[in-house]
């Protein structure tokens, strides 16, 4: 006996249907979207109606501004801010074209094997002054000692800066030291500036040395130090 044919159930081919449908509308409003973005975004871009806009908005003391305006005045906020974080560095960078360093409390530019340098790290370590050590005697700083005794005027060595201030060699340190004048050549120039008058006008002297040996010394002239 042939069977029975079964009839379709009348909910799943609703369910479908509804979904065929749901799914064709959702498409077209995806297509219409697509489309009415298109056509802002051209319209946007068109000159006459950029200036249509603007006559528009200059009736009512408005200013209109496109897409194009607004991105170029962005660009060019961007590049000003840009510039203008930039500045302070390459100021400071300019002011300090020497060797001198005001962002470190003490600098000292020597040869391990003098003395004089010795001394210079001893005092400034016996105040615990945090300080860079630069060894001339080492191939990559050798070309160093022209350019310092161009700049200073000074023939021997140590070097020594304070906060990127050159005061000397070990003797023109010793002399800050002695004068109590070491707490203050120590001092940035934010800390200087919130100082009390009578050590914010303290002037350090420099004291470059020109004479080949030290005071006192009869070590012979074969290498310069102080």
């Amino acid at each position: 006996m042939p069977e029975t044919p079964k009839k379709p159930d009348d909910k799943n081919w609703a369910k479908q249907a509804t979904e065929k449908v749901l799914g064709a509308l959702n498409r077209a409003d995806e297509i219409g979207g697509e489309v009415r973005d298109y056509l802002q975004d051209r319209l946007a871009q068109d000159p006459r109606y950029v200036a249509a806009r603007k006559r528009f908005a200059k009736l009512f003391g408005r200013n209109y501004e496109s897409r194009e305006e607004a991105a170029a005045a962005a660009a060019d906020q961007a590049r000003r801010t840009a510039a203008a974080a930039a500045t302070p560095a390459a100021t400071a960078k300019a002011a300090r074209s020497g060797f001198g360093d005001p962002s470190i409390k003490a600098q000292i530019y020597g040869k391990k094997s003098c003395p004089w340098t010795g001394r210079a790290i001893t005092l400034l370590e016996r105040h615990k002054v945090d300080f860079d050590y630069v060894d001339l005697e080492e191939p990559e700083h050798e070309a160093k000692l022209t350019g310092l005794s161009l700049e200073t005027k000074q023939h021997t060595v140590p070097f020594i800066y304070l906060r990127g201030q050159f005061v000397g060699g070990f003797n023109a340190l010793s002399e800050v030291e002695r004068l109590g004048q070491l707490e203050v050549a120590l001092m940035s120039a934010e800390e200087r500036a919130g100082a009390p008058p009578h050590l914010r006008n303290v002037v350090i002297t420099p004291r470059p040395n020109t004479d080949e040996v030290a005071p006192g010394e009869t070590a012979s002239r074969e290498a310069p130090s102080e």
